[in-house]
């Protein structure tokens, strides 16, 4: 009887944790369907007008969606070549100085953005003429390196090295070892990571606002300067499609991976 009601007290609370954390985004879905410039909870009625003004010229939200993914992108790729070959080398290898040499590639973690963002404009103010992209995507190759590392190291960990001498035993060659071995059975840490920093670098605004420029603004710096001037049901609409993107995202991660894999 004593565990039948400890049970239900667990659950209850599992019910309210969720509850608390999933309200504030049933809000901002309900109010982006708000027929008033104001955003209102409940709304007063159904409207797509915000979901139509996302996509105008004047928001500039679609450009910014642009650029997101393109510094996400392009850094994710770049990260997965360092991260990967970094994880590899101090998971293979044991040297002197291994333990602080994967602690460098982790700092990023543990250390604000912004403090990445204020040395990297110091830097590149002094070189002069260096684009707000190059800027951006230098910041945020820093700052998700660390995701691919550590996912990736995760993996590693309980890798089975003798299946690289074996693989060699029968014939392969160092670079078929490398792409029909040891990348196949790293590859689940390897997409993990790479999801986590792709997602990351989208929603980086603290970074992308230091280092953007008039000519390159990222989605989450666009949204940011669209609230000083007006807090309209517009940022509920984005929010909600932001929302829709990230729960589909996490669906393939589930779907693929499982999501033990991103809590290692």
């Amino acid at each position: 009887m004593h565990e039948n009601r400890t049970g239900w007290v667990s659950r209850i609370v599992t019910a309210l944790v969720f509850l608390f954390l999933l309200a504030p985004l049933l809000v901002v879905i309900l109010a982006s369907f708000s027929p008033t410039p104001i955003v209102t909870f409940p709304p007063k009625g159904f409207s797509l007008e915000w979901y139509r003004n996302i996509f105008t010229s004047s928001t500039n939200f679609l450009d910014g969606f642009v650029k997101s993914i393109e510094v996400a992108a392009i850094a994710t790729v770049v990260d997965i070549f360092i991260g990967v070959t970094a994880a590899l080398s101090v998971s293979r290898y044991s040297f002197k100085g291994r333990e602080l040499l994967i602690a460098f590639f982790t700092s990023p973690m543990y250390v604000p953005s912004i403090a990445f963002a204020f040395v990297l404009l110091q830097v590149t103010s002094r070189i002069g003429g260096v684009s707000g992209m190059f800027k951006i995507l230098i910041g945020h190759m820093i700052i998700i390196m660390p995701y691919i590392v550590r996912n990736t190291l995760s993996v590693l960990a309980s890798f089975n090295w003798t299946l690289e001498d074996a693989a060699a035993s029968l014939g392969a060659n160092p670079v078929q070892t490398f792409f029909k071995v040891t990348i196949p059975l790293a590859k689940p840490g390897i997409i993990a990571g790479a999801m986590l920093a792709f997602l990351y670098s989208f929603d980086e605004a603290v970074l992308s606002s230091l280092l953007s420029s008039p000519k390159f603004i990222t989605l989450p710096v666009r949204i940011m300067n669209y609230m000083e001037l007006s807090f309209d049901p517009t940022l509920a609409a984005i929010s909600t499609i932001l929302i829709l993107m990230s729960l589909s995202l996490i669906v393939l991660m589930e779907r693929f991976l499982g999501l033990d894999m991103f809590l290692k």
